[in-house]
């Protein structure tokens, strides 16, 4: 084999070998992609499934808030039926109407819009159907809605169904012991608050569309024994408007060591026991203070057996350590203390007697700093147990019936619910 022709041989070898390298190349390409098709397939639904849950999402949110704007409506249409001005809306005696247009947040962040319609809005009892729209996607709204049935009361509530009420939250120290059933209207976290050894012998409630089990807060050796749960609708906490007949008494102060008798209604523009003082009810009667009630050390109020007391509150409340407020009947119905509006600062019991008898204060908290027994009934704004304090509610002041003093002005929620389909879509 001479030069030329073993060059031709390697040249034909090396051709060859490069044609095998780019059909191999060309077959690696192909296959990687096929093996990036196969990928995309794969992972196509996990791509339209995150995308289905972002909408989804976005929509629970949009739900969510079109639910509280249709809620926010409804509290206004309540407004105007008792307080505002339901006539200056559109529509005539058969249905009043109400739109507000760009529904805005505090913040100042348009939401979307509410349209609140009152059936039979000169009648006792009145429908009001409020409805949340939120822009979702083009012309399309997320809506949700809410139906709300109202009655003309006569001023009466049944003001103590719980054994402790507090709007705006309880809170239990370390070592209160409560037997009954707690609420409130709040539904942020810790709007029940027990502390270490903390206990509930009863149900405890939060507020509307609230998850009990989240915003409720137990300590280590804390319980509640009964069921936690969520309000269908807000607990109402009425006004207290004293009665105007009662005789004006002026102030009274009794002086450190002397007794007194009270046997008549009155009001007083303030009602001071010094220490040692006791003063005796003797007959049913309504007392109504419009500025400070303060009992010092070692003072008493005693209540008659068989004898009935209301007293109304308008200025501040302070029973310090060692005066006691003996109910001798040992009738918690038989004894209210009732706050007006104007009192809205703190109902301080440092008193370390038992005491029986019912308090409802719903524009002023109740800070019960004592470890004395209590039996009855606390509502208030806001409800503080202090350590070692121990309550018992008493079921007969859930049939009591208080005269709230707004006769006949005053629309009381019958039902409270969403419906669905939104109303008008």
């Amino acid at each position: 084999m001479n030069f030329n022709q073993g060059v031709k041989k390697v040249k034909g070898k090396i051709f060859k070998n490069s044609n095998q390298r780019k059909e191999e190349h060309g077959s690696v390409l192909v296959i990687g992609i096929l093996f990036l098709t196969f990928l995309l397939l794969l992972a196509m639904p996990f791509l339209l499934q995150i995308s289905n849950d972002q909408r989804l999402s976005e929509k629970s949110y949009k739900a969510f808030a079109a639910l509280s704007m249709a809620e926010a409506g409804a509290e206004r249409a309540i407004w105007e039926l008792n307080s505002g001005d339901i006539y200056s809306w559109s529509g005539d005696t058969s249905q009043r109407i109400f739109n507000i247009e760009s529904f805005q947040t505090s913040d100042g962040e348009t939401m979307g819009s509410v349209e609140i319609r009152v059936e039979n809005p000169e009648g006792d009892t009145p429908v009001v159907q409020s409805t949340g729209k939120i822009p979702y996607i083009g012309s399309h709204t997320v809506d949700r809605s809410t139906r709300v049935e109202l009655w003309k009361g006569d001023g009466s509530y049944h003001l103590f169904d719980y054994g402790v009420f507090g709007d705006e939250g309880i809170n239990l120290n370390s070592n209160a012991q409560l037997e009954g059933d707690i609420g409130t209207n709040a539904t942020h976290l810790g709007c029940i608050y027990l502390a270490a050894n903390a206990n509930v012998s009863g149900n405890a409630t939060t507020g509307v569309q609230s998850i009990p089990e989240d915003i409720i807060i137990t300590k280590p050796v804390s319980y509640i024994t009964g069921e936690k749960q969520a309000l269908s609708k807000p607990q109402p906490m009425p006004s207290i408007v004293p009665p105007e007949d009662l005789p004006y008494r002026g102030e009274y102060t009794l002086a450190s060591g002397n007794q007194d008798i009270i046997s008549e209604s009155g009001v007083y523009t303030s009602f001071l026991l010094q220490s040692g003082a006791q003063v005796t009810i003797t007959s049913n009667v309504t007392l109504y203070i419009t500025g400070e009630f303060a009992m010092t050390s070692n003072t008493a109020l005693e209540i008659a057996d068989g004898v009935k007391v209301t007293v109304y509150l308008g200025g501040s409340f302070v029973q310090d350590s060692y005066s006691e407020i003996n109910n001798l009947s040992m009738d918690p119905t038989s004894l209210v203390f009732l706050g007006t509006d104007t009192f809205n600062g703190d109902i301080l019991w440092n008193s370390n007697t038992a005491f029986w008898g019912a308090i409802y204060t719903p524009r002023a908290n109740v800070v019960y700093d004592s470890s004395a027994e209590f039996y009855g009934s606390i509502v208030g704004k806001f409800v503080d147990f202090g350590s070692q304090a121990s309550f018992h509610y008493d079921e007969s002041l859930g049939d009591l019936k208080i005269a709230t003093g707004s006769l006949g002005s005053t629309f009381i929620v019958k039902s409270w619910h969403e419906t669905f389909p939104p109303v008008g879509s």
